[in-house]
């Protein structure tokens, strides 16, 4: 299980998470418009079965079916925290640590390989946003999540594994010290 650790020296929160390594490594260099690569892509329509169990799909009025989705959200396969658990938070000397709960999901965009969000209809990237807005409104629930981040990395250069359009969301149980000083300052201002 992965686990956060505090620096004792600038008070800033790390995540250490071994599984992270397992992730694949075919790296695919960014592009808008791409072309659909020879081999398999676990993203792709029909290759549902490849993918944790979804947490929440968009479908068509009229679509029931697996393979009938427009988007879908499903936790990570490799995540850098796990929403099971507590976090039973301790110190050990001046080294704070806790366990790694959180929650690490995937936004796979769209079943078409070749699309970006730079190439794919207007109602598809508005579902896009629909599916963070959705996500982070469930898991603000959770009283151990305290924070909140979207990203989205395409390509080797951003740290992507894998070419097939998608985002990340990552719960995290403390607000990163960073997000905390801007919050504070911001609040000195108003």
């Amino acid at each position: 299980m992965s686990e956060l650790r505090k620096d004792p020296i600038i008070g800033r929160w790390v995540i250490i998470s071994t599984e992270r390594g397992k992730r694949p490594t075919d790296f695919i260099s960014p592009s808008h418009k791409r072309k659909k690569t020879v081999g398999f892509c676990p993203f792709c329509k029909g290759h549902e079965f490849t993918t944790p169990n979804e947490i929440m799909a968009f479908r068509g009025p009229d679509k029931i079916g697996t393979s009938d989705w427009t988007l879908r959200v499903v936790p990570n396969k490799f995540p850098a925290l796990h929403i099971e658990g507590d976090l039973d938070r301790s110190g050990d000397g001046i080294f704070g640590r806790m366990n790694g709960v959180g929650a690490h999901e995937v936004i796979i965009e769209t079943p078409h390989h070749d699309l970006s969000l730079a190439t794919m209809s207007t109602k598809s990237a508005a579902d896009v946003l629909w599916a963070f807005y959705s996500r982070m409104n469930d898991l603000r629930k959770d009283k151990r999540f305290k924070y909140i981040l979207i990203f989205k990395n395409e390509g080797e250069d951003a740290g992507s594994t894998l070419e097939h359009t998608h985002s990340q969301l990552i719960a995290l149980p403390i607000v990163p010290k960073r997000v905390q000083e801007e919050l504070d300052s911001a609040k000195k201002i108003s």
